[in-house]
């Protein structure tokens, strides 16, 4: 059981032992009463201690504690009105001795009917008077309340302003951070152009160097061509020279000195 929940228990026992007492209280005797009354006057300083406490403890936990102090108002106009009963029935007694009342004579009656009126005129005038008291203490209450819970408030909203400063510190750096961000994608778009750029000058390059290439490729299998056909004309020329029938007439001398012969041939084409 938490303290609220404590606090919240002893006085409803003491609210119920406020209504026993109070239910039983118009029946009692006059010598009963006064006991009665110091019964109710210990149970409503208890309830109001208790009351304290609470309240101290609803404004952390948010618990509502207003039906216990209208409870509590209530049961203060009720011990209250016990009270100015009671004493007016012991000043009435006191003011008209019991030997008196057997009096049969008008001045008697007159004077006693003039102490009653002025009796109750006066009890009427207190009467007032505790009803404006008890206003007056019951708006001090509700006035005390209202100001614990503006201070209340008012803890609450100077928190909400420090958390709202945080969170003003918090978007300054998220607007730095973005602008940043920016920055770096401004900055690695150009990047990425100049990458860019620089693949297409090299795409270009290859591709002129390919073409470069294919041509040289051509000239040289032309020439390689021009060539062939060349040594293969010259090497039919040749064949066909060779070919060409050839006469070759010899003639031997004989030389008888000597013993030697000489020949000597003559070719005809």
């Amino acid at each position: 059981m938490s303290l609220f929940e404590s606090y919240e228990e002893e006085i409803k026992v003491s609210f119920k032992q406020f209504e026993q007492i109070a239910a039983g209280f118009p029946k009692l005797l006059p010598e009963q009463k006064q006991p009665e009354l110091d019964k109710l006057e210990n149970l409503l300083s208890t309830i109001e201690g208790n009351l304290s406490s609470l309240n101290l403890e609803s404004n952390r936990t948010g618990k509502s504690t207003q039906q216990y102090f209208t409870q509590f108002y209530g049961a203060k106009r009720t011990y209250q009105q016990f009270r100015d009963k009671y004493q007016d029935e012991k000043n009435y007694a006191d003011l008209i001795p019991s030997q008196y009342h057997d009096f049969n004579t008008t001045g008697s009656q007159n004077q006693r009917d003039r102490v009653v009126r002025g009796n109750k005129t006066l009890e009427n005038g207190i009467q007032m008077i505790r009803m404006a008291n008890d206003q007056v203490r019951e708006d001090k209450k509700t006035a005390e309340s209202t100001l614990e819970q503006l201070a209340t408030q008012k803890e609450r909203l100077i928190g909400f302003e420090k958390k709202f400063d945080s969170i003003d510190g918090y978007l300054d750096k998220a607007k730095k951070t973005i602008g940043q961000m920016s920055r770096r994608a401004m900055a690695n778009k150009f990047i990425m152009a100049g990458i860019i750029f620089i693949l297409l000058i090299a795409i270009g390059l290859i591709i002129w160097l390919k073409f470069v290439r294919t041509g040289d490729s051509n000239n040289n299998s032309s020439s390689s061509s021009s060539f062939e056909t060349t040594t293969t004309t010259s090497t039919t020329g040749t064949t066909s020279t060779t070919s060409s029938t050839s006469t070759t007439t010899g003639t031997t001398t004989s030389d008888p000195a000597t013993g030697s012969s000489t020949t000597t041939s003559d070719t005809k084409i």
